[in-house]
């Protein structure tokens, strides 16, 4: 409903914004008889997919050959206005005919639907239809509607479309003369379109309600006529029932309450409810239960039950004398509820072993593919030396187990610099500082990592009879940053600072730190380095390089 509010509101502004149009003339115009006969010259008209569905679907809402409604002439005389249009029209295409709901500056009600250019919007419900120039179109050139009165030139239609994806007709406008609409004129009418499906939607609705009214009144007078059927109808509930007086005693229970409580009626009526079911005298039962007969005012609520360890709905209205009490069982819906939960719990944490927080929330509410652009980053690569030929020396259940402790400290440190881990490849490991938040420490905070690291990696070696080390690459510089996979998600880095990254690794001795000259800038005063000199680097030419061997003393 907000939504629906929201609509008018936006059509409302663009009222506003289009004020300096010229209302249109709403004269009408007689379109004859012999002007809507068959026309050989015009070429079949194509149907929609699924037009016997479609046409059930017309037919659900009631609405062909109805009386003209006010809801209705304020949209046509809206989208007149909005567009400068002197035709307007809320057509219904049926199986034969067009038949127009409301209409503006035309006095046809209907028109044969081989003439209809709504039957031509609807085979594309997601789109607005334009025909600037219908001379110029070779679907309408030879059509009676524009050889002959009123000599349609332009044509504009927003297909109805119903919540299930049906086009019933269109919301359009006719101009006499070749012209288009403005973007804003296009947003407007096919928003007025929306509108008028929502309030076919709320004519539906109110006649069901105007019919379940009528039942429901009906019941209302059988109750009256007849305390059996009152009975009748409250033991064939499938909610349990049950009326308590002022003094809390029970004065019926039907069968379902009987199961629900797990008492019989019998042990029950003429009993106050505090001494047969104690369980209820300090539940949120009493509370409310006092409230509503004390307030005369309806109460409702959940409860867990631990006597009959079930999850009880309580919905109770004061009535005459007492209290009317209807209870249902939703243990079953609460199970779900809990397990739905639990699901969602275990996505969200999936979720976000898989993408960085910050990319997580964006994704939950972006459609399009998250990319971003990051100038000040700095890149880090580290690769475990002579990995391959360990590896074939131990079992893969070895091998798996060591990484595994490995990479688990190197996430523990990502984790504490506040990086974000990119990936690991084989026994390579990519971190990437300033992404996906950038930070003006990132070069720093990728120095203290890698020193970490090598730190760490001596420990592992020590236990792995020194055959452990670790080669390391650092380079600073702009990235391109996003997410690719529709189903299995992966957050990735671009760009050519990424590349000299790992060439700096590849060229890395073992047990080094090997950074860019860009990186030694951000962190010559902070930092201890050993100028390496010159290397070539694949696509790069020779590039100075220094290794980072420390901190300095502050």
């Amino acid at each position: 409903m907000q939504q629906k509010y929201s609509a008018i509101a936006s059509v409302i502004k663009l009222v506003g914004r289009f004020g300096r149009f010229a209302k249109p003339s709403l004269e009408g115009v007689t379109v004859s008889p012999s002007e809507l006969s068959s026309n050989p010259a015009i070429a079949p008209y194509s149907v929609p997919d699924k037009e016997e569905e479609r046409l059930d679907v017309l037919r659900r809402y009631q609405i062909l050959n109805t009386l003209p409604e006010a809801e209705f002439d304020d949209l046509t005389e809206l989208a007149a206005y909005i567009c400068g249009s002197p035709i307007s029209l809320l057509s219904l295409t049926s199986a034969n005919q067009q038949w127009f709901k409301s209409r503006v500056g035309l006095d046809a009600t209907s028109a044969p639907r081989e003439f209809s250019f709504c039957s031509h919007a609807i085979l594309n419900p997601d789109d607005l239809m334009i025909v600037p120039n219908t001379l110029e179109d070779e679907r309408f050139v030879d059509n009676p509607l524009v050889t002959a009165d009123p000599s349609i030139r332009f044509y504009a239609g927003a297909p109805l479309v119903t919540p299930d994806g049906f086009p019933l007709g269109t919301l359009c406008v006719m101009d006499r003369v070749p012209r288009s609409l403005t973007p804003e004129q296009q947003k407007a009418l096919q928003t007025l379109s929306r509108q008028a499906i929502a309030q076919m939607e709320l004519r539906l609705t109110v006649k069901k309600l105007e019919r379940q009214i009528v039942r429901y009144q009906q019941a209302e007078a059988k109750l009256r006529a007849s305390d059996q059927q009152v009975v009748d109808l409250l033991e064939g509930m499938t909610d349990g029932f049950f009326a308590l007086d002022r003094q809390g005693r029970f004065t019926f229970v039907n069968r379902k309450a009987e199961q629900i409580l797990q008492r019989s009626s019998e042990g029950l009526l003429g009993k106050v409810v505090w001494q047969v079911l104690p369980e209820m005298a300090n539940s949120t039962f009493k509370r409310e239960y006092t409230k509503a007969v004390d307030q005369q005012t309806s109460v409702s609520f959940e409860e867990f039950s631990h006597p009959l360890g079930r999850w009880i709905e309580v919905r109770a209205f004061p009535s005459f004398g007492g209290i009317s009490v209807f209870i249902h069982d939703i243990t079953v819906r609460k199970t779900v509820e809990e397990a739905l939960r639990y699901q969602q719990e275990q996505s969200e944490h999936l979720l976000l072993n898989i993408l960085p927080e910050a990319i997580a929330d964006r994704l939950k509410i972006e459609e399009e593919a998250i990319a971003d652009s990051f100038d000040e980053t700095t890149i880090l690569f580290a690769d475990l030396v002579n990995f391959t030929h360990i590896s074939s020396q131990i079992t893969p259940h070895e091998l798996v187990s060591l990484l595994n402790k490995i990479f688990s400290v190197f996430d523990r440190l990502t984790e504490k610099y506040d990086l974000e881990k990119i990936k690991t490849i084989g026994d390579a490991y990519l971190v990437a500082s300033g992404v996906p938040v950038p930070r003006r420490d990132h070069a720093e905070a990728a120095a203290n990592i890698a020193l970490e690291m090598q730190e760490a990696i001596q420990q592992f070696s020590t236990s792995q009879g020194d055959r452990l080390s670790l080669s390391i690459g650092i380079n600073s510089g702009s990235v391109v940053a996003g997410i690719i996979g529709t189903k299995k998600f992966s957050y990735d880095l671009w760009g050519d600072t990424v590349n000299v990254a790992s060439r700096m690794q590849s060229h890395a001795s073992s047990g080094s730190i090997q950074v860019t000259e860009a990186t030694y800038e951000l962190l010559r005063d902070r930092y201890l380095f050993e100028k390496r000199g010159k290397i070539v680097v694949k696509g790069k030419g020779e590039m100075t390089t220094y290794l980072l061997v420390g901190k300095k003393e502050r």
